[in-house]
């Protein structure tokens, strides 16, 4: 099961970013005598989460989107994402905008194709 908030996504949309992101941050940089220095840190949140329905393999419905569009609009608004066995704290990713993007699958129709960008908090 896929729900945002209370909203019901289709199981069909898929998470392509999933495996993208790792949870360490590492900076380096050299001394004077050459030698290298590694920082390494575990980071706590942030994590990308693009959901897309695509394709004629996933629709979402005008009410979907428009539901998708409202919880978006929430400026600072925190929503549970429960994918399958996994649940998360996420925002809409704003500072990579479009948040969301709609496209109808034909002119003047219900159904769409679209992405969702989120990021785990």
């Amino acid at each position: 099961m896929k729900q945002l908030g209370d909203l019901i996504l289709p199981d069909s949309m898929q998470w392509k970013n999933r495996y993208e992101w790792a949870p360490v941050a590492q900076e380096t940089s050299r001394t004077l005598g050459g030698s290298n220095v590694v920082w390494n840190s575990a980071l706590r949140g942030g994590r990308a989460i693009d959901l897309e329905a695509e394709g004629d393999s996933s629709w979402l419905t005008i009410e979907q989107v428009e539901a998708i569009y409202a919880m978006a609009m929430q400026a600072g608004g925190v929503f549970d994402l429960v994918l399958d066995d996994d649940v998360f704290q996420v925002m809409f990713r704003h500072q990579d905008q479009p948040a969301t993007s709609f496209t109808p699958i034909l002119p003047h129709s219900i159904f769409f194709n679209g992405i969702i960008k989120l990021m785990q908090v």
